[in-house]
């Protein structure tokens, strides 16, 4: 697990400082998939939060979808940078059952270096709090994302994990 680079988080709605930091793994799909040719990508995360420690001990994980979308067309060449951030939307239902959803924006940079994540809670628990993490992706075939096998096409590049840490 990466650390976090900010751990502070407000709640406007509480009036209160809360924080809740969670450790953070997902599987990452790309579509239509990465490769030399450039093409936007929709990026769909969905994620599991696990041992959630802070403030506010009433969580202790949850899952979460995020849906992604590039801002302009990328090859297999945005694994190898740092990515500009992607935006998207995030539902996060926490557990133990009972606490509710999460919903709000979501930024990821595209990339296999590491890396942050951000966004905003807009509604349900912990409204008004900024989502922070840092994390780092791989992808399945990502070291030779446009390559050609002999006589083979190149594979495009469409799955991924995501490990870190997620601040709520």
């Amino acid at each position: 697990m990466l650390a976090v680079a900010a751990l502070g988080a407000t709640s406007a709605s509480a009036g209160a400082a809360t924080t809740e930091t969670c450790e953070n793994n997902a599987s990452i799909k790309l579509s239509p998939g990465l490769s030399a040719t450039p093409q936007v990508q929709n990026i769909s995360v969905k994620g599991t939060l696990t041992n959630c420690t802070g403030e506010e001990a009433t969580v202790t994980g949850g899952k979460y979808v995020a849906h992604l979308k590039t801002t302009e067309p990328v090859t297999c060449a945005a694994l190898a940078g740092p990515g500009d951030p992607d935006t998207g939307t995030i539902v996060i239902k926490w557990s133990p059952k009972g606490h509710g959803n999460s919903m709000g924006s979501f930024t990821m940079p595209l990339t296999e270096q590491p890396t942050t994540i951000g966004g905003l809670i807009e509604s349900g628990p912990f409204a008004e709090s900024p989502i922070t993490g840092a994390v780092q992706q791989s992808y399945e075939g990502g070291s030779t994302c446009g390559v050609a096998e002999g006589k083979k096409k190149a594979k495009k590049v469409k799955k991924g994990t995501l490990t870190g840490s997620l601040t709520v």
